[in-house]
Protein backbone atom coordinates (compact mmCIF):
# COMPACT_ATOMS: atom_id res chain seq x y z
CA UNK A 1 0.00 0.00 0.00
CA UNK A 2 1.49 3.18 -1.39
CA UNK A 3 1.06 6.47 1.49
CA UNK A 4 1.72 10.03 0.29
CA UNK A 5 3.35 12.74 2.38
CA UNK A 6 4.43 15.68 2.15
CA UNK A 7 7.24 18.26 3.70
CA UNK A 8 6.20 21.00 5.95
CA UNK A 9 8.59 23.79 7.22
CA UNK A 10 9.02 23.46 10.92
CA UNK A 11 8.24 26.70 12.99
CA UNK A 12 9.06 25.40 16.01
CA UNK A 13 12.75 25.91 15.36
CA UNK A 14 14.74 28.59 14.22
CA UNK A 15 16.50 26.44 11.46
CA UNK A 16 15.63 27.60 7.82
CA UNK A 17 16.08 24.14 6.64
CA UNK A 18 14.43 22.09 9.08
CA UNK A 19 11.60 20.39 7.73
CA UNK A 20 8.87 17.71 8.99
CA UNK A 21 7.20 14.84 7.05
CA UNK A 22 3.07 14.19 7.43
CA UNK A 23 1.12 11.70 6.01
CA UNK A 24 -1.90 12.79 3.63
CA UNK A 25 -4.63 11.47 4.93
CA UNK A 26 -7.72 11.53 2.62
CA UNK A 27 -10.15 9.66 4.31
CA UNK A 28 -10.90 8.59 8.08
CA UNK A 29 -12.48 5.18 8.75
CA UNK A 30 -15.14 5.15 11.55
CA UNK A 31 -16.31 2.47 12.92
CA UNK A 32 -19.70 1.78 11.35
CA UNK A 33 -17.90 2.09 7.85
CA UNK A 34 -15.33 -0.66 9.24
CA UNK A 35 -18.55 -2.94 10.51
CA UNK A 36 -19.69 -2.58 6.58
CA UNK A 37 -16.61 -3.72 5.09
CA UNK A 38 -16.46 -6.18 7.37
CA UNK A 39 -19.39 -7.65 6.07
CA UNK A 40 -18.95 -7.04 2.85
CA UNK A 41 -15.66 -9.24 3.20
CA UNK A 42 -17.71 -11.79 5.13
CA UNK A 43 -20.94 -13.02 3.50
CA UNK A 44 -21.79 -15.17 6.94
CA UNK A 45 -21.84 -11.81 8.96
CA UNK A 46 -24.33 -9.23 9.19
CA UNK A 47 -23.45 -5.45 10.40
CA UNK A 48 -26.12 -5.93 13.14
CA UNK A 49 -24.24 -8.74 14.95
CA UNK A 50 -20.72 -7.74 14.26
CA UNK A 51 -21.51 -4.39 15.68
CA UNK A 52 -23.08 -6.36 18.86
CA UNK A 53 -19.90 -8.03 19.16
CA UNK A 54 -17.55 -5.31 18.30
CA UNK A 55 -19.44 -3.10 21.45
CA UNK A 56 -19.56 -6.33 23.92
CA UNK A 57 -15.85 -6.22 22.91
CA UNK A 58 -15.17 -2.73 23.55
CA UNK A 59 -17.48 -2.56 27.12
CA UNK A 60 -15.59 -5.69 28.56
CA UNK A 61 -12.24 -3.89 27.91
CA UNK A 62 -13.58 -0.46 29.55
CA UNK A 63 -14.50 -2.83 32.77
CA UNK A 64 -10.88 -4.41 32.93
CA UNK A 65 -9.02 -1.07 32.63
CA UNK A 66 -11.66 0.64 35.42
CA UNK A 67 -10.77 -2.39 37.56
CA UNK A 68 -7.09 -1.62 37.26
CA UNK A 69 -6.28 -4.22 34.70
CA UNK A 70 -3.63 -4.28 31.78
CA UNK A 71 -5.66 -5.16 28.48
CA UNK A 72 -3.06 -7.16 25.94
CA UNK A 73 -4.73 -7.95 22.86
CA UNK A 74 -3.53 -9.03 19.44
CA UNK A 75 -4.38 -5.29 18.15
CA UNK A 76 -3.23 -3.28 20.85
CA UNK A 77 -1.67 -3.33 24.72
CA UNK A 78 -3.80 -0.54 26.99
CA UNK A 79 -1.62 0.35 30.65
CA UNK A 80 -2.67 2.91 33.39
CA UNK A 81 -0.32 5.46 34.44
CA UNK A 82 -0.32 8.92 36.58
CA UNK A 83 1.69 11.58 36.10
CA UNK A 84 2.59 14.75 38.11
CA UNK A 85 4.75 15.19 40.69
CA UNK A 86 4.05 13.69 43.98
CA UNK A 87 6.60 14.90 47.05
CA UNK A 88 6.46 14.87 50.71
CA UNK A 89 3.45 17.31 51.31
CA UNK A 90 1.79 16.03 48.45
CA UNK A 91 1.59 11.99 48.78
CA UNK A 92 -2.33 11.66 47.94
CA UNK A 93 -3.88 11.95 44.20
CA UNK A 94 -4.85 14.77 43.57
CA UNK A 95 -7.43 15.54 40.21
CA UNK A 96 -6.11 19.00 40.12
CA UNK A 97 -2.41 18.17 40.18
CA UNK A 98 -2.14 14.73 38.37
CA UNK A 99 -3.63 12.71 35.57
CA UNK A 100 -4.51 9.29 35.30
CA UNK A 101 -3.49 8.31 31.77
CA UNK A 102 -4.25 5.31 29.46
CA UNK A 103 -1.11 4.43 27.17
CA UNK A 104 -1.87 2.66 24.12
CA UNK A 105 1.05 0.11 22.09
CA UNK A 106 0.27 -1.72 18.88
CA UNK A 107 -0.03 -5.36 19.98
CA UNK A 108 1.89 -8.44 18.40
CA UNK A 109 -0.71 -8.51 15.18
CA UNK A 110 0.09 -4.48 14.72
CA UNK A 111 3.88 -4.18 15.34
CA UNK A 112 4.55 -4.73 11.92
CA UNK A 113 2.06 -2.68 9.61
CA UNK A 114 4.57 0.15 9.10
CA UNK A 115 6.58 -2.45 7.17
CA UNK A 116 3.78 -2.73 4.59
CA UNK A 117 3.41 0.43 3.72
CA UNK A 118 5.19 2.04 0.62
CA UNK A 119 5.35 6.14 1.47
CA UNK A 120 6.05 8.39 -1.58
CA UNK A 121 6.53 11.85 -1.53
CA UNK A 122 3.87 14.76 -2.77
CA UNK A 123 3.99 18.30 -3.24
CA UNK A 124 2.40 20.57 -0.72
CA UNK A 125 0.49 22.02 -3.60
CA UNK A 126 -0.91 18.74 -4.38
CA UNK A 127 -2.86 19.20 -0.99
CA UNK A 128 -5.30 21.29 1.46
CA UNK A 129 -5.22 22.63 3.89
CA UNK A 130 -2.15 22.98 5.65
CA UNK A 131 -2.60 23.37 9.69
CA UNK A 132 0.44 25.14 11.35
CA UNK A 133 -0.79 26.01 14.66
CA UNK A 134 -4.22 26.29 17.32
CA UNK A 135 -4.54 29.64 19.61
CA UNK A 136 -6.90 29.16 22.27
CA UNK A 137 -8.08 32.58 23.10
CA UNK A 138 -9.20 32.07 27.01
CA UNK A 139 -6.00 30.29 28.10
CA UNK A 140 -3.51 32.04 25.26
CA UNK A 141 -1.88 28.80 24.83
CA UNK A 142 -0.66 27.50 21.78
CA UNK A 143 -1.71 23.82 20.17
CA UNK A 144 -2.38 22.70 24.11
CA UNK A 145 -5.57 23.62 25.62
CA UNK A 146 -8.94 24.23 24.19
CA UNK A 147 -11.76 26.21 25.88
CA UNK A 148 -15.42 25.18 25.19
CA UNK A 149 -17.64 28.31 24.27
CA UNK A 150 -14.46 30.27 23.87
CA UNK A 151 -12.88 31.50 20.76
CA UNK A 152 -10.10 30.08 19.30
CA UNK A 153 -7.64 30.69 15.98
CA UNK A 154 -6.02 28.23 13.53
CA UNK A 155 -3.17 29.49 11.03
CA UNK A 156 -1.54 27.95 7.99
CA UNK A 157 -2.24 28.03 4.22
CA UNK A 158 -4.93 27.14 2.08
CA UNK A 159 -7.70 26.96 5.03
CA UNK A 160 -10.72 28.87 4.05
CA UNK A 161 -13.29 26.33 4.17
CA UNK A 162 -17.11 26.42 2.22
CA UNK A 163 -19.26 27.06 5.17
CA UNK A 164 -22.35 26.07 2.97
CA UNK A 165 -21.29 22.19 2.72
CA UNK A 166 -22.17 20.25 5.30
CA UNK A 167 -18.88 17.67 4.83
CA UNK A 168 -16.66 20.62 5.43
CA UNK A 169 -15.61 22.52 8.33
CA UNK A 170 -13.19 22.26 11.46
CA UNK A 171 -14.04 19.22 13.68
CA UNK A 172 -12.58 18.69 17.25
CA UNK A 173 -12.41 14.65 17.06
CA UNK A 174 -12.47 12.83 20.79
CA UNK A 175 -10.76 9.70 21.70
CA UNK A 176 -13.87 7.84 21.34
CA UNK A 177 -14.75 9.04 18.13
CA UNK A 178 -16.91 11.66 18.79
CA UNK A 179 -16.99 14.41 16.53
CA UNK A 180 -17.86 17.96 17.39
CA UNK A 181 -18.45 20.35 14.27
CA UNK A 182 -17.24 24.05 14.41
CA UNK A 183 -20.73 26.27 13.39
CA UNK A 184 -19.63 29.55 13.99
CA UNK A 185 -17.20 31.85 12.46
CA UNK A 186 -15.61 34.93 13.22
CA UNK A 187 -13.11 35.04 9.84
CA UNK A 188 -12.26 32.37 7.47
CA UNK A 189 -9.60 32.96 5.24
CA UNK A 190 -6.80 31.41 3.43
CA UNK A 191 -4.15 31.67 5.69
CA UNK A 192 -6.58 31.84 9.33
CA UNK A 193 -9.26 30.88 10.41
CA UNK A 194 -11.26 32.69 13.81
CA UNK A 195 -13.95 30.41 15.23
CA UNK A 196 -15.58 30.02 18.55
CA UNK A 197 -15.19 26.17 19.96
CA UNK A 198 -18.02 24.33 20.64
CA UNK A 199 -19.48 24.29 23.86
CA UNK A 200 -19.87 20.82 24.14
CA UNK A 201 -16.67 19.62 24.37
CA UNK A 202 -16.25 17.99 27.69
CA UNK A 203 -12.82 16.67 29.32
CA UNK A 204 -10.44 15.04 27.46
CA UNK A 205 -7.78 15.13 24.59
CA UNK A 206 -9.11 16.11 20.77
CA UNK A 207 -7.35 16.14 17.47
CA UNK A 208 -8.38 19.38 14.80
CA UNK A 209 -8.97 18.37 12.18
CA UNK A 210 -9.88 20.82 8.88
CA UNK A 211 -11.72 19.06 6.04
CA UNK A 212 -11.98 20.71 2.84
CA UNK A 213 -12.83 19.82 -0.76
CA UNK A 214 -9.61 20.44 -3.20
CA UNK A 215 -11.24 20.18 -6.41
CA UNK A 216 -14.85 20.11 -5.40
CA UNK A 217 -15.75 16.62 -5.18
CA UNK A 218 -12.86 14.91 -3.21
CA UNK A 219 -12.48 15.54 0.34
CA UNK A 220 -9.53 16.81 2.08
CA UNK A 221 -8.52 16.15 5.73
CA UNK A 222 -5.84 18.12 7.37
CA UNK A 223 -4.90 17.26 11.13
CA UNK A 224 -3.03 19.30 13.61
CA UNK A 225 0.19 17.47 14.92
CA UNK A 226 -0.86 18.42 18.23
CA UNK A 227 -3.06 16.80 21.17
CA UNK A 228 -5.49 19.11 22.43
CA UNK A 229 -6.95 19.17 25.91
CA UNK A 230 -10.01 20.39 27.61
CA UNK A 231 -9.52 20.65 31.17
Amino acid sequence: MTVPYILRKNHLTAREDDYSAKPVVFESINQEELVKRVATKHSSLNETDILLAVKAYETEINEELIAGHNIITPMCNISLSISGVFDREVTEFDPEIHKLKLNYRPGVDFKNTTDQIHLVKITAAEVVPEIELFEDAESKTQNDKVTPGKAGTIKGDKLKINTEDAEEGIFFVGEDESSFKVVNFLRNKPAEIIFMIPDTLIAGNYHLQVRSKMDGKSLRISELDFELTVD
